[in-house]
């Protein structure tokens, strides 16, 4: 590893463990729930996936890859909204939300895993001959999975809860 890599590493590190200890204070906190506005985040997520994945498209099974991709990440966006509790507040009549440790937990495992994927690209595209840009597709079309899921179950959760 050259010394600029290991400068890029530790400035995403850095960045990382700043993003989660920010996420850390948030545990246990009640924060509002603005359900009208849940699709704002997926949205723009899916719009830059599509501009990338029209300006890059994958081509014959690289689209199967990612569509693979968008279903991991809906199958974890959806698990990790589950460990999100949602009630009313009795006073104001607003819907809270506060996030579990379990689910900052599940957080961080995201994280180890895409850390774990990334450095077995090499050896993944040398198996399967996907390519990097495939690769980053694959953790593009997850990410907005991810959103997307996440943000639904919370807003499925919030009609029901209101009624």
């Amino acid at each position: 590893m050259s010394q600029d890599d290991l400068l890029r590493a530790a400035l995403i590190g850095a960045a990382l463990v700043f993003a989660l200890l920010v996420r850390i204070r948030r545990i246990g906190r009640w924060q509002r729930l603005r359900p009208g506005a849940l699709w704002v985040v997926p949205a723009v997520f899916a719009l830059l996936a599509a501009m990338i994945l029209w300006q890059f498209p994958p081509h014959g099974t690289g689209w199967l890859w990612v569509a693979s991709g968008l279903v991991a990440g809906g199958f974890f966006g959806w698990q990790r909204a589950r460990l999100v509790e949602i009630r009313i507040d009795p006073d104001s009549g607003f819907l809270l939300q506060r996030s579990s440790p379990t689910a900052f937990l599940f957080l961080g495992l995201l994280v180890l895993v895409r850390w774990a994927i990334h450095g077995a690209i090499g050896w993944i595209d040398a198996r399967w001959h996907l390519g990097a840009m495939l690769v980053s597709d694959i953790f593009i079309a997850f990410a907005v999975g991810v959103l997307g899921a996440y943000r639904l179950r919370l807003y499925v959760r919030a009609r029901r809860l209101m009624g």
